[in-house]
């Protein structure tokens, strides 16, 4: 018979006893080191994703107004001008109260515009009466008017419902034969900062409070709308209504040369988001973002978002 022989086996390949492991753990200043380099990481990435974003917000605010730009030449495809970015509209029923330069402007959009009644102006309120004249529009809400139409306030969302194309009666809000709107607001950013019931129009912004510029050169200069709200002045100073706490403050669009006084779109308009700290700031001569970034006292302006600056203006 064979004899059985026994094997010793190395006490280093011995399974350890009770299943234990010899594994050493993370000692408390590793683990601050860990925590230490992660909070560096989040510190590098946070502001990095912040920049992001606030390009994103940007780069939609300047996508908009190129729609915005877009919308203004579909306008002048039908009516061949530019809208005005300044109107008096006096009461209806007396055609001679409409100042020339007023009158001039409406009547190179419709030239059978009936004075007399306003253009069947009836610019309904909540409450069943009605604005028939007597108003101003600054250009802000002139971007909206001429954009987007007639709007009946009435509604619990304002809807601009273009124009009449009854040519005597362009500004009447019934019927169906509409032209327009030529750009498609979203009724949430429609607004009425001066609360004279007619509507301008933020940018998308998060916590925007005041709207859109809109300056035209009527395709010769810009010029200012006197103190009383009723007409143009002479002279062609390049001011226009528009400050930050009223948008009827009077406001200097951006020129290129100080002298003589050339703006940038010479022969257009102007469109003017005021960016995130909602300041338009004082306008004038802007040659470059660096002119702009580096004057204390023009630091409102530095973050604005025009139609001619491709974004913001001292990004």
């Amino acid at each position: 018979m064979r004899k059985r022989t026994s094997m010793t086996i190395p006490a280093s390949c011995a399974a350890p006893v009770g299943g234990g492991s010899s594994r050493r753990g993370f000692s408390l200043i590793e683990l601050l080191v860990v925590i230490v380099i992660i909070g560096i990481l989040i510190a590098l990435i946070l502001p990095a994703i912040a920049g992001v974003r606030a390009r994103a917000r940007v780069a939609q605010v300047t996508s908009e107004i190129t729609q915005l730009d877009n919308a203004i030449a579909k306008f002048k495809s039908v009516y061949n001008v530019d809208p005005p970015s300044s109107l008096y509209i006096p009461p209806a029923g007396d055609a001679s109260k409409w100042p020339a330069a007023d009158r001039s402007k409406v009547r190179a959009i419709w030239p059978q515009f009936n004075f007399d009644t306003n253009g069947g102006l009836a610019i309904a309120l909540p409450n069943n009466q009605f604005i028939t004249g007597g108003i101003h529009l600054s250009g802000a809400e002139c971007l909206v008017f001429f954009l987007g139409g007639i709007p009946d306030l009435r509604d619990a969302v304002p809807v601009p419902r273009g124009f009449s194309k009854d040519p005597t009666k362009p500004w009447q809000i019934n019927g169906t034969n509409r032209e327009g709107p030529f750009f498609e607001f979203s009724n949430e950013r429609l607004t009425d900062v001066d609360k004279d019931s007619l509507l301008e129009y933020m940018d998308a912004l998060p916590g925007q409070t005041v709207p859109y510029l809109y300056l035209s050169s009527q395709g010769r200069n810009y010029k200012r709308t006197n103190a009383a709200g009723t007409g143009l002045a002479a002279q062609d100073d390049f001011d226009v209504f528009g400050g930050p706490s009223n948008p009827k403050d009077l406001q200097s669009v951006y020129l290129k040369t100080a002298t003589p006084p050339q703006a940038h779109r010479n022969d257009g308009y102007q469109i003017i988001s005021p960016g995130n700290d909602g300041l338009y700031g004082s306008g004038g001569v802007f040659k470059d973002g660096e002119t702009l970034k580096n004057d204390a006292n023009r630091a409102a302006e530095v973050d604005n978002i025009t139609n001619f600056s491709g974004g913001q203006l001292a990004p």
